[in-house]
């Protein structure tokens, strides 16, 4: 289970770099008319959006990344 869910924020990252959003300054940056135009976003992985900006505002990046849940405390 732990892999599966770090592998799915993984292809977030992945999903959201690709979409030209690679630095924690950009992925911060983030707006709702961003999310908009990233192919194929459900609404879980914006759900993992908004937990892995505030584990970036927070400086828990590496560590939400590594967690076994999609929610950053």
């Amino acid at each position: 289970m732990k892999n599966k869910i770090i592998n799915k924020k993984y292809n977030v990252l992945k999903k959201i770099s690709e979409s030209g959003f690679s630095t924690e300054k950009e992925i911060l940056s983030l707006k709702l008319d961003d999310l908009e135009n990233i192919p194929n976003l459900s609404l879980n992985e914006i759900k993992i959006i908004v937990n892995l900006k505030k584990s970036i505002r927070d400086k828990k990046f590496i560590d939400y990344l590594n967690s076994e849940t999609y929610v950053y405390k």
